[in-house]
């Protein structure tokens, strides 16, 4: 694992829940199920080649909205599997808008099933 600048630590508690993501960086575009999500970021895997420090571009499918909301993100760690054509990223969310927390928040301590 890759650690980005700083102490690792948890401002925000984390959520095992399944949550649909699509997840846009330098790597292109990857859609999947993220897991251990927080309203400071979360995690997600596929075929991913992004670095720390990339900035990238989620859509998450919330519970009850119509449509994806579009979040901004920041890769703050990066596991790569054996082979190097997959990871496992963590993505920090960037200004996150404050009605969307909420939203977030009502969400994960609903416990959406996993």
């Amino acid at each position: 694992m890759t650690l980005g600048p700083g102490k690792p630590f948890r401002k925000h508690k984390r959520h095992e829940v399944a949550l649909r993501v699509r997840y846009a960086g330098a790597s292109g575009r990857v859609a999947g199920i993220a897991g251990n999500v927080s309203l400071g970021g979360l995690r997600i895997s596929g075929p991913i080649s992004d670095t720390v420090g990339d900035h990238v571009e989620l859509s998450l499918a919330l519970p009850h909205l119509p449509e994806p909301v579009r979040v901004c993100g920041e890769v703050v760690w990066v596991e790569r599997d054996k082979d190097a054509k997959a990871a496992t990223v963590g993505v920090r969310f960037v200004d996150l808008d404050p009605n969307l927390s909420v939203m977030l928040g009502h969400v994960l301590r609903s416990g959406l099933p996993t």
